[in-house]
């Protein structure tokens, strides 16, 4: 399964204040706490670690299907590579791995997360409102599979984890949505079973 997640990292300076007391220990581990404190880039790397634990978090609802419970802390970060434009990391939850992708820019961090190794993720990100986005990716998906985009139509189950419907019946799971403040994208597995 898919997860996803960005971060506009001009509203995140504007909108939240990770260095108020209390919320490094709520939303990280003290391992976690100590990558962001040594970084270089201390604003940076707390909001690549938020965007791994939100993608993760995204991934492993969609397979487990559960209510909306988001335990930060049982969310363990590894970063096995970074560089100024890229992360490759592993988020693990619950015993569950998750592979992580992340895009670094000045304006935002997207990543993506998979829970199967094998599986192809295409990320796409705009600078543009959700509902603009959500119909780029309507069109990709109805492109992919050669159906009429109006056709579908994007719904959620009762625990909010979005799915693509054909027609009004449920159709295709294999994505993930997300936006901040000016940014929205998506990642998708586009393949033929």
């Amino acid at each position: 399964m898919i997860g996803n997640d960005i971060v506009d990292l001009s509203s995140a300076r504007t909108e939240s204040n990770w260095r108020r007391k209390g919320f490094l220990e709520k939303v990280f581990s003290k391992e976690e706490q100590t990558m962001i404190l040594s970084s270089r880039v201390p604003d940076e790397m707390t909001w690549l670690l938020w965007s791994l634990k939100e993608a993760a978090y995204k991934a492993h609802q969609r397979i487990f299907d559960h209510p909306p419970i988001l335990d930060w802390r049982r969310q363990k970060c590894e970063l096995n590579s970074l560089s100024r434009t890229r992360a490759f990391g592993k988020v693990t939850i619950e015993g569950e791995k998750y592979l992580t992708t992340s895009e670094i820019t000045s304006d935002y961090i997207h990543t993506s997360a998979i829970s199967n190794k094998n599986r192809s993720v295409k990320n796409s990100i705009f600078e543009a409102p959700s509902e603009v986005v959500k119909h780029q990716l309507l069109l990709q998906v109805a492109s992919h599979f050669f159906i009429n985009s109006w056709e579908l139509s994007i719904q959620k189950s009762e625990y909010g984890v979005p799915f693509i419907c054909y027609q009004n019946r449920p159709f295709f799971t294999d994505f993930s949505f997300s936006d901040h403040g000016r940014y929205s994208g998506f990642s998708v597995s586009l393949r033929i079973s």
